[in-house]
């Protein structure tokens, strides 16, 4: 196998294409980074970086052994993470990631059905509203993941499931100004301070389309949201102790709804999101498949 800094060495280069700035990077000497880089391009039968008088240009084979690399270090957590699941002791664990948004409206019902039929069943459950639930996906931290897959680039190693295609809901304490014309336009709420979840960077696209994708409206864009939080507890109780529009699923607002301290922002037009499911292709084991199967049927997954 090719060694560890050889591989820390080649990625080093590729990031900061300076021989001694990469070198300086991860904490070796130049002399010994060269040496680690022609280790490499050894193991790999050609050269992957064009030297130049400035530094280094990595060339398509460069770029190819990256990839390669990145498939090494996929597998190797996902066998570890297989190895890890074998050792342990009792009930297997299933590692479930997910939105903010996922968690009362299906985790939550979900897996007090499961826990009904299945008492001894392990659970963990990491909320994220970034990209992490299907990078750890992908490297066997995770088994599965339930979240907004709308902005992901590659999902060719994944099974996917889309289980709902829901439109955003608005709301706002009764008291907010907006609340004095409605309906009104997507592009009217994005323009008052704004309290969600992350806001990735498709979301980020279409917002500055329904405000005219000029310099304006991605000067609006750039300075949302006000308030960010992961968690959406937070999110709906700062909804309703300040002026402050807050967006998600209308089941994550429904008690504060009931007890008068939010009110429905109706919107001219909606705005919708996916909301899909994903497992990495060719992994089963009973709890995984057993949510799968019952977050399929439960939900009329497609």
């Amino acid at each position: 196998m090719i060694d560890s800094k050889a591989i820390d060495a080649v990625r080093s280069l590729a990031r900061h294409g300076n021989f001694r700035v990469a070198a300086d990077a991860i904490g070796t000497s130049p002399a010994s980074f060269s040496r680690y880089i022609g280790q490499a391009e050894t193991y790999a039968g050609q050269a992957l970086f064009e030297r130049t008088g400035r530094g280094a240009t990595i060339r398509p084979a460069g770029k190819r052994f990256l990839q390669l690399l990145d498939a090494l270090h996929n597998a190797t957590s996902q066998f570890e993470a297989g190895v890890k699941r074998l050792r342990s002791v009792g009930p297997e664990v299933l590692n479930i990631g997910c939105g903010p948004l996922t968690t009362r409206t299906i985790i939550t019902p979900l897996l007090a059905e499961l826990l009904d039929n299945w008492p001894d069943l392990r659970v963990r459950v990491d909320v994220r509203a970034t990209m992490e639930p299907l990078e750890a996906l992908r490297i066997g931290r995770l088994d599965v993941a339930v979240c907004d897959l709308t902005h992901t680039p590659n999902l060719s190693d994944l099974d996917i499931q889309v289980v709902r295609k829901e439109p955003v809901f608005f709301c706002a304490r009764p008291d907010h100004p907006i609340h004095q014309a409605t309906p009104v336009s997507i592009a009217e709420v994005f323009r008052h301070p704004f309290i969600t979840a992350h806001m990735h960077r498709h979301w980020r696209s279409a917002i500055a389309a329904t405000l005219g994708n000029d310099e304006k409206a991605w000067h609006i864009v750039d300075r949302l949201p006000q308030v960010e939080s992961d968690d959406f507890s937070l999110v709906t109780d700062m909804a309703c102790r300040a002026d402050l529009i807050a967006g998600g699923m209308k089941e994550d607002f429904d008690q504060h709804l009931k007890l008068g301290m939010l009110k429905e922002i109706r919107t001219t037009q909606p705005l919708t999101w996916n909301i899909c499911a994903a497992r990495r292709k060719g992994v089963k084991f009973a709890a995984l498949d057993m949510f799968w199967n019952r977050l399929c049927h439960r939900y009329g997954a497609e």
